[in-house]
């Protein structure tokens, strides 16, 4: 058992998965922070509203994978409905984009950043489990 699981009672994965939630919201917070000083308003709503949009591609993608994989794990088949919730996210959000780009008032670099924010939490996830790994592996050379 690692030293986690004995003081907090959850899986790496639990662990890691809210590190990844943490960090997706301060990198988002720091572009928000980044494109307010910028004072565009093209820039502060491309990137909120990208951030907006990453946000609930990320947890909808979550919930429909997971209801897929739980329902294909009981059943042995993928729900014939599993395709088209897929694709409703797509038109959802491709839509939103598009209207958001047709309204000239966003900048789409700034809404790029603001829907990558969960690319930047990756980021520093595999930093630091680079550096568990290397720490890990100091301690046990000692």
């Amino acid at each position: 058992m690692r030293v986690t699981e004995a003081v907090h009672g959850e899986s790496d994965v639990v662990l890691t998965r809210r590190r990844l939630m943490r960090n997706t919201y301060l990198v988002l917070a720091a572009a928000l922070v980044g494109s307010l000083a910028m004072r565009d308003a093209g820039v502060i709503f491309g990137v909120a509203l990208g951030g907006a949009l990453g946000l609930l591609n990320i947890h909808w993608l979550s919930a429909s994978l997971g209801a897929l994989l739980s329902d294909a794990a009981r059943s042995g088949q993928a729900p014939p409905w599993a395709v088209s919730k897929f694709i409703l996210r797509y038109l959802v959000i491709g839509s939103a984009i598009g209207l958001a780009l047709w309204s000239g008032r966003v900048n789409l670099l700034a809404l790029v950043v603001g829907f990558c924010a969960f690319v930047g939490a990756a980021t520093i996830e595999a930093g630091y489990q680079i550096y568990r790994l290397l720490a890990h592996r100091e301690d046990a050379t000692k």
